[in-house]
């Protein structure tokens, strides 16, 4: 699903995707679909939660009004037909991308009207618990990915330097299943156990993980804190569709993973060095240099922007961070 229905001020938008030296932001008021389908309304630089069912009926008021349709996306530039603001609608059909003609003032009413609907603007937390709903496992069978139990970190969104291109370690314990085997790593410390999961007892883990995911917690965590979560597909779905998350109790995710491993067969363990240190000390050079290199890296972001580094879900360009700084959405990948 992509809709992205906004008011946009055009030179505004056009400066803020073309900046040098800072993180490109989105201006827009505007109506989204998140990475997880779900709609966020962002008004004035507040955002708000709207239920599906109003907002597709919301959608379906816009089209109404629209008197044309395009193939791809609104161009992007200071003005469009002599104008410095605009109504930009984009709607994914069959998997083909289309822009419609929308007097740009009705459209603004339109989204003040709806923002008016919803009551007060979401905090940072109720942001990321909206984005992130917990979906619910299937009745009957269904095929486990991953249970994962971390360290959430979020880095700084201060200018890119050095120091931030090294993440601190999270101490991830998991369950995963590759090609081959499955299997279950277990970190204590700076030690990370390997075990090899018998085929015979993943119908157990599934009973289990039922279990663990009958009490999802919230998806906001405070940096540093401990998370954990479990990956999942319906049976038979296919590679398009992706894999659904559900947040987990951190201490109770791990006591699943330890049973797991009490349960199978040590294939090794080894110690895991932090190079956090090294790195950030061999990362101190000339000032001249390093604002030298983040120019460059800032101008290859605002280049590739234009192409692969926008959030799937808003259309704001990508920055640093597990969430989009605009709409709360999680990138991949990350």
């Amino acid at each position: 699903m992509y809709k992205y229905i906004g008011y946009r001020d055009l030179p505004r938008y056009f400066n803020e995707h073309n900046q040098m030296g800072g993180t490109p932001t989105n201006s827009d008021s505007r109506l989204t679909t998140t990475e997880n389908d779900v709609f966020l309304l962002t008004f004035a630089g507040a955002n708000y939660a709207i239920t599906q069912e109003r907002a597709e009926q919301f959608v379906q008021e816009v089209l109404s009004k629209c008197t044309d349709k395009h193939k791809g996306f609104f161009p992007r530039g200071p003005e469009y037909n002599g104008k410095s603001t605009a109504a930009v609608v984009e709607i994914r059909e069959d998997n083909e991308y289309f822009y419609y003609d929308m007097d740009d003032e009705l459209l603004l009413q339109m989204l003040t009207d709806l923002k008016d609907e919803c009551g007060s603007p979401l905090d940072h937390r109720g942001l990321i618990n909206h984005c992130y709903p917990n979906p619910k496992l299937p009745e009957g069978d269904y095929d486990l990915k991953s249970i994962y139990h971390q360290i959430y970190y979020l880095p700084s969104n201060r200018p890119i330097s050095v120091i931030d291109n090294f993440k601190p370690d999270k101490k991830t314990s998991r369950l995963v299943f590759t090609d081959d085997e499955v299997k279950v790593e277990i970190r204590e410390d700076s030690e990370e156990r390997t075990y090899i999961v018998p085929q015979s007892l993943i119908p157990e883990i599934k009973t289990k993980v039922r279990e663990l995911c009958a009490n999802p917690v919230e998806a906001f965590v405070e940096n540093g804190n401990w998370e954990s979560f479990v990956y999942f597909s319906e049976i038979g779905a296919s590679k398009a569709d992706k894999d659904k998350r559900i947040f987990t109790a951190p201490d109770d995710a791990l006591a699943l993973l330890k049973d797991i491993a009490s349960k199978s067969t040590l294939k090794e363990t080894k110690k895991i060095e932090n190079n956090n240190n090294g790195a950030i000390g061999g990362a101190f050079m000339g000032l001249g240099m390093m604002s030298m290199m983040q120019q460059m890296q800032a101008q290859t972001q605002t280049n590739t922007n234009a192409n692969t580094d926008f959030c799937p879900c808003c259309g704001a360009p990508r920055t640093a961070g597990k969430f989009c700084t605009e709409c709360g959405a999680e990138y991949k990948n990350n």
